[in-house]
């Protein structure tokens, strides 16, 4: 099978398609019997055969001709084993890959749009664009210390202090909990504007006030002499993580300079596969070797490198 991309789904609706032909003398022609051994990536095996025991799936397309379908239900490396006995015996193995469909959103630029910037116009380098895109991905989040998609889920934190609680990058909130005991139960309910309020770095209030949205990074106590709010006290042998949050993480929208350089970064990546050791082939003065970091995606990523995790790019 061809080098394809691959997305699981719970029902195993993106089809990994595998196709064996035996031959005898160069020419096809049929096994006495016909089997395929898949592994999933969690090191389950089951044998799929051509009319024989279940799961008897393998269909004959012609002479020779065998294929199987599988659906793409995990996430991970898949691998085959077409086994053919009798005449036209052979064994031929194989890998396919199966990524997760739920991070397509955490992707800071598309495989359509590093089409775009290398003209590629075909689908034959798609599993290897593809890579490059999740790869550039992961790439710009090691080097700033944050993400930049949305996610919505519930986190937990450790008190800084008892006036104020440093925060992952949040674009809005639903709830936020207070452990005091340290039982690990969230039981006292917070009200928004009324017992904290929301601080962008630099005590900024206004997400839009450096021309790009950007994401609450603390909570403030804002009547703790009148309403006794305050962040609970922790001491050891008691759950630490008395803070609860529970909204949506991440940044409003992906920055135009984020964008732009995973961009860059996947395209390096892509042609880096034909640039074995750094070089880039030879000219009148020699070879040529590429530089190590590009400056230009320092520059563009230096803006948002997280003040709390990282230091320079």
């Amino acid at each position: 099978m061809g080098a394809t991309v691959f997305f699981q789904t719970a029902g195993g609706e993106d089809i990994a398609t595998l196709e064996m032909v035996f031959n005898t003398s160069g020419s096809p022609a049929d096994p006495t019997a016909v089997s395929c051994v898949i592994t999933d990536p969690t090191g389950v095996a089951t044998v799929h055969t051509y009319n024989g025991t279940a799961p008897a799936d393998i269909t004959r397309a012609s002479t020779g001709d065998y294929k199987l379908n599988i659906g793409s239900t995990l996430q991970g490396l898949w691998g085959y084993t077409w086994i053919g006995t009798g005449q036209a015996s052979d064994v031929q193995a194989g890998t396919w890959t199966v990524g997760p469909a739920s991070t397509l959103n955490q992707q800071y630029t598309s495989v359509e749009e590093l089409k775009s910037r290398l003209k590629i116009t075909d689908t034959a380098d798609d599993f290897e664009l593809q890579s490059a895109v999740q790869a550039a991905a992961n790439a710009i989040q090691n080097t700033t210390g944050r993400h930049f998609y949305q996610k919505t889920e519930t986190r937990t934190f450790v008190p800084y202090d008892l006036y104020e609680q440093p925060i992952d990058d949040l674009v809005s909130i639903t709830q936020l909990a207070v452990d005091y005991n340290g039982f690990g139960v969230y039981d006292t309910i917070w009200t928004q504007g009324t017992d904290y309020q929301l601080v962008i770095d630099m005590d900024d209030f206004n997400q839009l006030s450096w021309g790009e949205a950007r994401p609450y990074t603390r909570v403030r106590v804002t009547n703790s002499a009148g309403g006794g709010r305050f962040f609970p006290f922790i001491w050891p042998f008691s759950r630490l993580n008395r803070v609860q949050i529970q909204g949506t993480w991440g940044w409003p929208q992906v920055p135009y300079g984020v964008r732009q350089a995973a961009l860059q970064i996947a395209s390096e990546f892509y042609k880096m596969k034909d640039t074995p050791f750094g070089l880039a082939g030879t000219s009148e003065f020699g070879l040529i070797r590429l530089p190590r970091q590009n400056p230009y995606i320092t520059r563009l990523l230096a803006p948002y490198v997280h003040p709390r995790r990282k230091v320079g790019v």
